[in-house]
């Protein structure tokens, strides 16, 4: 065990988990953040309008710091209220639906102390369902915004080594508080999904690299509080992907927007008639004209967000360290196709 003063030396790292109902899964993710083996930590549960009484978990766990929002106020505005709470050098945050490694934190912290450079560390995604199964090990990006888990499907035997990539996933991640105090918090706007793909791209035009951790282990029971089909995720994800292009990439790349839209419609169309593809899992959950309305509804939200997306843009300008010829090479070289965004395989 270590003693008073070896823990002091390590740096503080607050644990935020943002959680709307769901209350056996948060309390199996809270016993996991309790059983961590890095030991300088602050653990902060934002209840984010449940109806359940998750002011219970304050008994179980009196350790804990709890914040109480009155209304479900989106992963974005939930994760942003702990961090603004939060007394750490790093910001963990982690899913409600998620359990993490003892190792976890251990493991994230580890990397972020090797260089000072590194604004964000992903961690390696298990599926809670299938653990044999990889959830994600980062996110990866295609040219009109839309994101993908990273290495999504594959067996979690497969060796990975440590990687920059364009993007964390929000379900479990370690953010530097100096990065987040340059370059801002989550974007409320975005209520949920993508959210964190916005953040990733404010952190990589900062300066700030992002790497993944695959020792760094989490379970991951995907979308117990959004559904896994819902057409209330196709509104955000359609919709959001769209502003984090508009905010954040150079002009020679978003110049191309629509034709890569265009394509991409296109593409989901021939996938829906050949039966593969995850629209296609909604399709069995919904009908197709629901969500034929869902993403003419979130494109006419896109339309009416724009100017405050623009806004945005505009305001982050002279917190830019890489240059637009920077970021354009960097996207471009880390990109994938849409064939892979919507199948996910290349």
């Amino acid at each position: 065990m270590l003693d008073t003063q070896t823990t002091n030396s390590l740096p503080l790292v607050s644990i935020v988990t943002v959680s709307f109902n769901c209350g056996g899964f948060l309390r199996k993710c809270l016993s996991s953040l309790m059983q961590q083996t890095y030991p300088n930590i602050e653990i902060i549960l934002v209840d984010n309008g449940s109806t359940e009484n998750i002011a219970a978990m304050k008994n179980e766990f009196p350790a804990i710091k709890y914040i109480r929002l009155e209304k479900n106020s989106g992963f974005a505005a939930g994760n942003n209220a702990g961090i603004c709470e939060a007394k750490g050098k790093y910001v963990a945050l982690i899913n409600n639906d998620a359990q993490a490694d003892p190792e976890w934190l251990n493991r994230l912290v580890s990397v972020a102390e090797l260089d000072k450079n590194t604004g964000a560390v992903a961690s390696l995604i298990l599926d809670g369902n299938n653990p044999e199964i990889l959830d994600s090990c980062g996110v990866v990006i295609a040219l009109d915004g839309m994101s993908h888990q990273a290495m999504h499907g594959i067996k979690s035997s497969i060796p990975l080594t440590r990687q920059k990539v364009l993007a964390f996933s929000g379900c479990a991640c370690l953010l530097r508080m100096q990065a987040l105090k340059q370059t801002g918090l989550f974007d409320e706007r975005f209520f949920a999904y993508c959210e964190d793909t916005d953040l990733s791209f404010r952190l990589l035009r900062a300066g700030w690299d992002i790497i993944t951790e695959p020792e760094a282990k989490v379970l991951h029971f995907y979308s117990k509080t959004a559904g896994a089909f819902s057409l209330q995720k196709i509104f955000w994800i359609e919709r959001n992907h769209y502003w984090v292009a508009i905010k954040n990439f150079p002009i020679t790349i978003l110049l191309f927007l629509p034709i890569i839209s265009l394509w991409r419609y296109i593409f989901q169309l021939y996938a829906v008639l050949k039966g593969y593809g995850k629209l296609n899992l909604f399709i069995a959950n919904g009908s197709l004209m629901g969500i034929i309305k869902t993403l003419l509804s979130a494109n006419l939200a896109v339309i009416t967000g724009i100017i405050p997306a623009i806004r945005s843009r505009l305001s982050f300008q002279t917190e830019m360290i890489r240059t637009s010829s920077e970021m354009r090479q960097l996207i471009l070289s880390m990109h994938v196709s849409i064939k892979e965004i919507i199948t996910g395989t290349s």
